[in-house]
């Protein structure tokens, strides 16, 4: 298969056959957790998750919330042409999204990161357990049900200088799952094969 370099993901496909225009609706089936790496949850420990039943329902909220920003972001894109619909359709995407990894913030470890001195040195304080997410996503024609589509990511929220976010365990997590809403919708209404921002990797903003 041939990798699309268009799509901000670290691996995204589409099928090469699939006809330009053709689709004009989308059907988002399901955002899941179940791939989620058994006893991943002590990544995430903090104050606020201090069990694998905390880091659960945060994740199945989070699966939630992403699901509800798909359909937002999709129904409010500007000119839109995709419709956001309830089930499988003769001209509709499916998508079916497993939210791979997910690792949440650690607030108060993260305060000190807020309190740096030094204009900048907060993201010193960014290593490979800042919080992240990580999806895979399969999208099928929505009459035949044909695989057209995957694509897989790994996305860290945004550096800034100063990062109010991580001060709360779930807020990274859900900028970083809302980006990927925006994205979506964007691919889903681009013209032809225009390559996708990935909508850059530093903020000076914070929020």
């Amino acid at each position: 298969s041939i990798e699309d370099d268009t799509l901000p993901f670290n691996h995204a496909w589409v099928d090469p056959e699939l006809p330009l225009g053709y689709y004009t609706e989308v059907y988002f089936r399901s955002v899941t957790i179940d791939k989620l790496p058994k006893d991943s949850w002590g990544a995430s420990s903090s104050v606020y998750i201090s069990s694998e039943k905390d880091f659960l329902k945060e994740s199945q909220l989070l699966a939630e919330y992403f699901l509800q920003q798909l359909k937002k972001k999709v129904e409010k894109y500007p000119n839109g042409t995709m419709k956001v619909v309830e089930k499988p359709e003769a001209h509709g995407l499916v998508f079916d999204i497993a939210l791979t990894e997910i690792e949440f913030s650690h607030p108060i470890e993260n305060t000190g990161a807020l309190l740096a001195p030094v204009p900048g040195s907060a993201m010193l304080f960014s290593t490979i357990s800042d919080p992240h997410v990580a999806f895979a996503i399969r999208v099928y024609d929505g009459k035949t049900g044909k695989l057209v589509a995957t694509a897989a990511d790994r996305k860290y929220p945004p550096a800034r200088l100063m990062d109010f976010n991580k001060v709360t365990a779930t807020s990274p997590n859900r900028e970083i799952v809302s980006t990927w809403a925006e994205i979506i919708a964007e691919v889903l209404n681009r013209d032809g094969f225009a390559k996708v921002s990935s909508r850059g990797i530093f903020s000076i903003l914070p929020w």
